[in-house]
């Protein structure tokens, strides 16, 4: 076998099958996605993961979103710490990139959209400005820099009768986040938008892994893949 069907074998290897649907809820997530996935994929959609460098995401990427208090928002929430606190930051020291992020979880919420599509990773309905949210669900079109000055785009929602229907979760932070996993019912929200997973009368049933921030499927069929790339390319006397 030539060298180049072995290169071949090892880049479809390469290439994973992720969806945050398949992710546990509120499991720690450690990558990074690209803003471009993050902007148009939904929890349904295959994604990219990228490793980080260091503390930091890589250009192109970010961590998710820095959670945003009092919001629902985007569905990988970050910038959390043990105690419930919010805190993220990104700079430069001697040349080299610096970033805070302290924990990311993911935040299934996957709310319907007025077209009858769902709800991006980024908390949106769409690009901004956004008109294509359901008229009960009210938003704010928001935005960050990660740490090579590059924007992504997000939203945060909530119901338009929240008002009357209050807060979801509780007031006490400290039960945020409990044994890794962020308690999504915890978290003292405005009422959710209709069909929200978490507390908007959807379904908060999961699968997967629950701190790798992959899915288990995708995990073992890329080691199946590329163990066999391996063993071609050793049958072939290249490895």
């Amino acid at each position: 076998m030539s060298l180049v069907a072995v290169l071949v074998l090892c880049s479809a290897a390469m290439v994973g099958s992720v969806k945050i649907a398949d992710m546990d809820q509120g499991s720690e997530f450690t990558k990074c996605v690209t803003i471009t996935d993050l902007e148009t994929k939904t929890i349904d959609d295959d994604i990219t993961l990228v490793d980080r460098v260091g503390d930091c995401c890589p250009e192109g990427s970010v961590p998710g979103v820095k959670y945003f208090n009092s919001y629902d928002g985007a569905q990988i929430v970050c910038g959390l710490k043990d105690d419930g606190t919010v805190a993220l930051s990104t700079g430069s020291s001697n040349g080299a990139k610096t970033c805070t992020y302290n924990k990311c979880y993911i935040m299934k919420q996957n709310i319907p959209c007025k077209d009858g599509t769902k709800q991006r990773l980024n908390g949106c309905c769409g690009a901004q400005p956004q008109t294509n949210f359901d008229a009960q669900c009210k938003f704010y079109d928001k935005s960050f820099n990660n740490a090579y000055s590059e924007k992504a785009q997000y939203c945060t929602t909530y119901d338009k009768d929240y008002g009357t229907k209050g807060y979801a979760g509780t007031s006490v932070k400290t039960d945020d986040v409990a044994d890794g996993k962020l308690q999504v019912d915890k978290l003292y929200v405005y009422a959710p938008c209709p069909g929200n997973m978490v507390g908007g009368g959807g379904s908060s049933g999961t699968t997967g892994s629950a701190n790798t921030g992959e899915t288990s499927g995708a995990a073992g069929l890329f080691t199946s893949l590329l163990a066999v790339c391996m063993l071609i390319a050793s049958v072939a006397g290249l490895a």
